[in-house]
C-alpha cells in the first residue's frame, strides 16, 4: 500500500500560557508596626513629601483595613501625574485587597486638590465599586511641609455611596474636557449630590466628634503645657473597633456605681492610639485633657413593645472629664457589701468522731452482750 503523505498529518497549534506574579520592591521602615491605615498614611507621608515632581501612589489594605504593600503607580511632572485607572487597580488585584487609600504629592506644598484631582478620585472610586476593591480615601500630601489634604475628611466626593454612577467608557476616559490647570476643588458632582450617605453608627460619630474636639483644644493650647487626667479601667470594659475610614477607636464602659441597677451600662469612645496598656499587661489607661469634656452614652428604658420587650434609647450628655474620671474608677471608692453570716450547723471535731468510733466498737466486742440465736439448720431425708 501506498504511504501516506506528510502533507495529510494533523497540525497542532499552540497556545501559550503566562504567569502574572507580585514581585516586592524596596519597603519602607517604620519604629512603629504599621497595622492601620493611619500608620500607613505617617510613613507614606515621610517619604512621599520628599520628591520634587508629582507621585500618585495605592496603599492596598486586607479585609480589616490592615495596610498591605503600597506601590507607586506613576511619577508625572512638577504639577501633573496621568495615571490611567486600570494601572491604579492593579496592584489591588494582585494583593487581594479588600480596599486601598490612593495618596500622591503636589511638591508645591499647596495641598488643595485641582480639578484632575477630584475627576480621577470619582473615576478610581466608581471602578473599585465594579471591582470589589472599594477605595476609603485619596489624601493629598504638601512637598517639604508634611502637610495633607483627606477628601474623604472635606467631604470633597462620596466615598460612601454603593451605587455605581459612571459607565465603563466614562471611568476609562483619560481626559476630560475641563480644563485641567484649576485650583480649589470643593465642588460636587451632580450625581454625588443628590445621593443619600449610608448611615453612620452613633459611637463612629461621637468619636469623629470627640477627635475633632481633642484637635481644636490642641491648637487652643499648643502655646502652654494643658493638664491631663489619667483614667484606669480594665480589658474587659475595652471594645476595639474599626470605622469605616479606618480610623481606630475603642469604646469604654462604665459600670453602675450601685450594684443593684441592672440597666445597661454606659459607655464613651477615645481614639485607640490614646488607650494604653499598664506595665503588668492586666489594665488599660488614657489620658484626656483635665478642663475638656467627653460624649457618654446610657442607655433609658424608654417603655415597651406589644411583646413585652424593653425598649432603650441612648441618652447622650456631655460629661467633664473629671467627673468622667471618677465614675469610671468608682470601684475604688466602693464599699463592699456586708455579707449575711451562714447560719450552719455546729461541725463535729475530729476528736469527738473518734471517741464516737472508740464507743461503738467497744460495745461490739463487749462480753455481757447477750449471743446470737444460732439458726437451725434443716436436715436432709434419712437414708
Amino acid at each position: 500500500m501506498p504511504e501516506k503523505s506528510k502533507a495529510a498529518e494533523p497540525k497542532h497549534y499552540k497556545l501559550k500560557e503566562v504567569c502574572i506574579r507580585l514581585a516586592e520592591g524596596h519597603p519602607l521602615y517604620s519604629d512603629w508596626p504599621i497595622d492601620s491605615p493611619g500608620e500607613a498614611i505617617k510613613v507614606m507621608r515621610g517619604e512621599l513629601s520628599r520628591y520634587d515632581r508629582e507621585v500618585l501612589c495605592v496603599v492596598n489594605l486586607n479585609t480589616r483595613l490592615k495596610p498591605i504593600n503600597f506601590n507607586v503607580v506613576s511619577v508625572g511632572e512638577l504639577n501633573q501625574s496621568i495615571a490611567s485607572i486600570p494601572n491604579i487597580l492593579k496592584a489591588g488585584i494582585l494583593s487581594n485587597a479588600g480596599s486601598f487609600l490612593l495618596l500622591h504629592v503636589h511638591p508645591s506644598g499647596d495641598v488643595t486638590p485641582s480639578h484632575d484631582d477630584i475627576i480621577t478620585t470619582r473615576k478610581v472610586i466608581e471602578a473599585g465599586k465594579i471591582l470589589g476593591i472599594p477605595c476609603m480615601d485619596h489624601i493629598i500630601i504638601g512637598g517639604g511641609n508634611r502637610n495633607y489634604y483627606s477628601m474623604r475628611e472635606e467631604k470633597t466626593v462620596d466615598f460612601t455611596s454603593q451605587t455605581i454612577s459612571m459607565t465603563a467608557e466614562d471611568i476609562l476616559r483619560v481626559r476630560e474636557t475641563k480644563p485641567s490647570n484649576k485650583r480649589g476643588g470643593t465642588e460636587k458632582m451632580a450625581e454625588n449630590s443628590m445621593r443619600e450617605p449610608l448611615p453612620v453608627p452613633d459611637f463612629v460619630r461621637e468619636a469623629e466628634e470627640q477627635m475633632a474636639k481633642e484637635a481644636q483644644e490642641g491648637k487652643t493650647a499648643a502655646s502652654g503645657q494643658r493638664e491631663e487626667v489619667s483614667i484606669k479601667f480594665g480589658k474587659g470594659l475595652a471594645e476595639p473597633f474599626t470605622s469605616k475610614d479606618g480610623r481606630e477607636f475603642t469604646r469604654i464602659r462604665i459600670p453602675n456605681q450601685d450594684s443593684k441597677d441592672k440597666t445597661p451600662w454606659a459607655s464613651f469612645v477615645l481614639p485607640s492610639k490614646s488607650v494604653h496598656e499598664n506595665q503588668y499587661g492586666k489594665g488599660l489607661w488614657a489620658k484626656i485633657p483635665a478642663d475638656g469634656t467627653t460624649v457618654v452614652t446610657k442607655p433609658t428604658l424608654k417603655g415597651q413593645d406589644d411583646k413585652g420587650r424593653n425598649i432603650w434609647d441612648n441618652v447622650k450628655r456631655n460629661v467633664p472629664n473629671r467627673e468622667l474620671k471618677s465614675m469610671v474608677e468608682a470601684y475604688k471608692t466602693r464599699t463592699p457589701q456586708a455579707r449575711e453570716p451562714k447560719t450552719e450547723a455546729p461541725r463535729e471535731s475530729a476528736r469527738e468522731k473518734l471517741d464516737a468510733l472508740v464507743k461503738d466498737t467497744a460495745e461490739k466486742l463487749s462480753p455481757d452482750k447477750p449471743p446470737k440465736a444460732k439458726s437451725k439448720a434443716k436436715k436432709g431425708p434419712e437414708l
